[in-house]
């Protein structure tokens, strides 16, 4: 997979120095296909299933794997540090936006069970922005960090390192975090939902959300791992490394949105919903839903 081949490419020596190998073109093209192929699909399910808008994060991410990709892609042939760090900061901070499909999800989850929750960090609001801004901020620390690493110099280089990395461990703690109410979530009785048409939806999402938590926690380790070595170290060369832990990893991603497609397990836009908090209040809830029906 990785080659230092460099005959006959006057930008050989160049590309190698930066990458450390010259990009395989064959897996650029296939990873290029792949998220354009994802993106597609996912808007046309989005918008013909009218699910919620939230979920439009998905396509707009693999839209952000398919550019970086094709400069990864022209980086074959020519590589400029300002066409690297382009193509590094898209592919470092595009998948960073699956969390917020997560965190949205699950604040779903919580809202449409209608739990009259005491503790603060288990509340609807809390949930979804809270991690959201935690999101945001780890995503910005990440990008002004790659931002500084290619502004050059050698001082430049090291703080930004520096910033990356802490913003990548932001986005681990907060994860682990978030996967801990997943939990919580999942296991209490008292959060459950019907959307009309539908059996299990909270067994449905919560398998989501835990193969893309898995996925998203091992990408993350990867990145800390290569950003810790410096660009000069065995992980940052090694091309198979990023294909697995990285492209592969967030594709395994999108099938399992796919799969389990978040907008058939939660209400429609403007879809009625019958929360279900317990066994009593759901059948009040449907009767007075009934009664209102017929006019009584």
């Amino acid at each position: 997979m990785d080659s230092s081949d460099t005959s006959g490419r006057p930008e050989g020596d160049r590309t190698l120095q930066i990458f450390g190998y010259i990009p395989n073109l064959p897996l650029c093209i296939v990873s290029l296909v792949v998220y354009l192929l994802f993106m597609l699909y996912l808007t046309y399910r989005i918008f013909k299933s009218k699910s919620r808008r939230f979920l439009y994060i998905l396509p707009f991410t693999a839209l952000m794997e398919v550019i970086g990709y094709i400069l990864r892609a022209l980086c074959h042939n020519f590589t400029s540090v300002g066409r690297y760090a382009i193509m590094q900061l898209l592919l470092l901070l595009a998948p960073n936006a699956l969390a917020l499909v997560n965190y949205k999800t699950v604040g779903e989850m919580i809202r449409l069970s209608n739990v009259d929750e005491k503790r603060f960090f288990l509340k609807y609001k809390f949930v979804t922005w809270f991690f959201f801004a935690s999101d945001i901020f780890s995503f910005l620390m990440q990008g002004s960090g790659g931002g500084l690493q290619a502004s050059g110099g050698e001082s430049n280089a090291n703080t930004g390192k520096a910033v990356t990395l802490v913003g990548l461990f932001i986005q681990l703690v907060f994860l682990a975090c978030f996967a801990v109410i997943t939990v919580y979530v999942h296991r209490n009785p008292r959060y459950v939902f019907h959307v009309e048409g539908v059996q299990n939806p909270k067994t449905k999402l919560v398998l989501c959300m835990y193969t893309t938590l898995v996925l998203l926690y091992i990408r993350s380790i990867y990145r800390v791992v290569e950003y810790a070595d410096g660009y000069a170290g065995p992980v940052a060369k090694a091309e198979w490394a990023f294909y697995i832990f990285d492209t592969l990893a967030i594709a395994i991603c999108f099938i399992f949105y796919i799969l389990l497609f978040i907008g058939d397990y939660i209400p429609k836009r403007g879809a009625e919903l019958i929360p279900t908090s317990s066994p009593t209040i759901s059948m009040n809830r449907i009767q007075n839903k009934e009664n209102w029906q017929q006019g009584v």
